[in-house]
């Protein structure tokens, strides 16, 4: 491990803010006699297995980010959020932020091996197969009522794309918002951002939560050496890394139906020349949008049975614009992507006796666009559409062997219109030797199918599209210990390995020197996970979890670029006084290899959040500060950047003002 600048200095002032924001800690987790971390993790989720279970009954290695969670740490993106889970690390390269789980990552791949959910609806896009985690996704954190993340493949259940983790944002009821809130917030690099968020239920049942956020970053001018000359500004990048977004979300229920929709945009300014593009210049960004609508009815038909259907409609828009900087090309160079699809989907639950439940269920989606276009000033390049079908049927039956063991198998088939079909299976056996110990062992094949880009994308003397692309396949083996510590303290220990094969990469052909994505690595990843986690009635929070992971390409046996392999983190959160909390985090993260066989330096972050409760009656206020000791750390970059590694935030603070009127 690479020591990180100023290394002691940081301890000695993380160990002072520590003993100032934590006073009494050991006495108060002891205080109370309330369990109430039990009570979270008896939460009935839906992610894991497609029907409610608790955490310690899911067939996976299962964590919950609750709003309390969000508001007590002051988290303003999902990617912030994730920044806490056991075995995730995160990647920020001045465009997009990138979720890496288990010490697996490829530089710039869209999040496209993670599933990620809005109340079951996938936000996957059906063009390059990427899905958002930060202001892009359109979602403001003020809607969100908790976070499921399930570790591990879950093809078996969702299909393409769930292969490393599946993460499903489940929003408020209005019963559970209930009420008007208004909020302001400024902050550092020139950010405002505002938002609203207004929940009610009705007297007739009918429940409604609408939900909206706007705001305007401008971002800090930026350096980077590798163009420091002075043609190029001397590597100074002046007021590129903005940042514009808006995102609208609205759900109504009423008895066992419900209608959910969500629209969001994001442009970005991109400071980092990627591909070749001149360096300051203004004209290159990029815009996101999605939008979705979904109805369903999710009843019961009999004592023991229910049923759901849903159907929804997707869209996806994406353009960007290259001012091209090569020898024998300069121009803007621009494309855009336009996806549309429908589906849907008829799921069954039947509890066939006390100890056995068993969940099928058939899926229909219609791509009826997934187009794409590149073109400059002289004309178009490349300008097609291709529209698929994907076909689903899937089964999953848990049944109670004993008292205190349960087995569960699932498998699922889906049909593609372009690649062929592909069989999915899953087992766990859950075994609890005692009312506070649960071991679970586990085996999960997933797959990932290529996606439009990679399978059809060809360019005139620069890259070929591969029709015979065939999709990536992991199979993942896991064993899991769940341990109470007394009555308030839930520690968590998993050990895994994985194999991926038929691993997507872009090489050149020799044959013809043409750019093409084939299926060529194979990948092999070990690791444990360790958590605690305490919450008390008296107001104290606390989390430690700590990871080592190694990834490494199976043919070449090297160490995966993007991959570090170790990582701890540290969260407590405790009133100050009656109406005051305050929040400590720390992250430690060690080197990752780079693209160009470099090595970023680790580092400890440190975050902060000072925030009040009911504050003169309707006004709450909050205080977040990142990287509170100015640690200067990177990020790798991928093979599009001329930079190994993108220098990431510096200490910046967001203020949030908050007006709450309840009913």
């Amino acid at each position: 491990m690479r020591e990180i600048r100023g290394y002691k200095g940081m301890i000695r002032w993380l160990t002072v803010i520590f003993f100032l924001l934590v006073p009494g800690i050991l006495e108060k987790m002891w205080a109370q006699e309330e369990d109430v971390l039990k009570k979270l993790l008896d939460t009935r989720i839906d992610t894991a297995a497609k029907y409610t279970q608790s955490i310690s009954e899911a067939p996976a290695s299962v964590t919950i980010i609750t709003s309390e969670d969000i508001e007590r740490f002051g988290y303003r993106t999902i990617d912030e959020a994730l920044m806490q889970v056991k075995g995730f690390y995160i990647t920020n390269d001045r465009n997009y932020v990138y979720a890496g789980v288990r010490g697996f990552s490829r530089p710039s791949d869209y999040n496209i091996r993670i599933l990620i959910l809005i109340n079951g609806n996938s936000t996957t896009d059906n063009i390059w197969g990427s899905s958002d985690i930060g202001n892009e996704l359109g979602l403001h954190i003020d809607a969100v009522e908790r976070i499921e993340i399930v570790r591990g493949p879950a093809s078996a259940l969702y299909g393409t794309n769930a292969m490393l983790a599946v993460i499903n944002i489940i929003t408020k009821d209005g019963k559970m918002a209930d009420g008007l809130k208004i909020s302001m917030e400024p902050g550092s690099y020139g950010k405002i951002q505002g938002g609203i968020c207004f929940g009610k239920e009705m007297k007739n049942g009918l429940d409604v939560l609408v939900s909206g956020f706007i705001g305007d970053i401008k971002g800090p001018d930026l350096y980077f050496k590798e163009f420091d000359a002075p043609e190029t500004n001397n590597g100074i990048a002046r007021g590129l890394d903005w940042e514009r977004y808006y995102g609208i979300f609205a759900g109504l229920k009423y008895k066992d139906f419900s209608l959910q929709g969500r629209i969001g945009s994001r442009k970005k300014g991109i400071p980092t020349a990627s591909y070749v593009t001149v360096f300051n210049d203004d004209r290159c960004k990029t815009l996101d949008a999605r939008s979705f609508i979904e109805f369903k009815y999710n009843g019961k038909i009999g004592y023991s049975k229910k049923i759901m259907v849903r159907g929804y409609f997707n869209d996806y828009l994406y353009r960007s614009s290259f001012p091209t900087d090569y020898p024998d090309y300069k121009a803007l160079w621009e494309d855009k992507s336009i996806g549309r699809w429908l589906g849907i989907e008829t799921q069954f639950n039947w509890d066939i006796r006390p100890d056995n439940h068993l969940v099928a269920g058939v899926e229909y989606r219609n791509h009826l666009r997934a187009a794409y276009r590149t073109w400059d000033e002289s004309g178009t390049f490349f300008d097609r559409d291709f529209p698929y079908r994907e076909y689903a049927l899937y089964i999953q039956d848990e049944y109670q062997l004993l008292r205190n063991v349960a087995f569960t198998f699932g498998l699922r088939y889906d049909k593609h219109s372009d690649w062929g079909a592909s069989l999915t299976p899953r087992t766990a056996l859950v075994y609890n030797p005692s009312g506070s110990t649960t071991i679970k062992f586990l085996y999960g094949n997933a797959y990932r199918a290529p996606s439009i880009y990679e399978i059809h994308y060809e360019a005139e003397d620069e890259a070929k599209g591969n029709p015979s692309l065939e999709p990536e396949k992991i199979n993942t083996f896991e064993a899991v210990l769940e341990q109470w510590i007394g009555k308030h303290i839930f520690a968590a220990l998993s050990l895994y390995g994985f194999e991926m094969k038929g691993l997507i990469e872009q090489r050149e052909d020799p044959a013809d020197g043409l750019l093409q994505f084939q299926n060529i690595e194979k990948v092999r990843g070990t690791g444990i996970e360790f958590g605690l986690e305490a919450r008390l009635k008296n107001g104290f929070k606390g989390y430690m979890n700590c990871t080592y992971q190694r990834s490494k390409d199976a043919l070449l046996e090297q160490r995966l670029s993007n991959s570090p392999s170790f990582i701890f983190k540290l969260g407590v959160s405790v009133p100050l006084c009656k109406h005051f909390f305050a929040s400590l985090e720390t992250f430690y993260e060690s080197g990752r290899k780079t693209v160009y066989d470099t090595w970023t330096k680790s580092y400890l972050l440190t975050n902060i959040h000072l925030f009040s409760r009911e504050l003169f009656k309707h006004l709450r206020v909050s205080l977040q500060v990142r990287n509170l000791l100015d640690v200067k750390y990177w990020t790798p970059g991928g093979l599009e950047h001329v930079q190994p590694a993108l220098l990431q935030n510096g200490r910046n603070f967001t203020l949030k003002v908050e007006y709450i009127i309840n009913k």
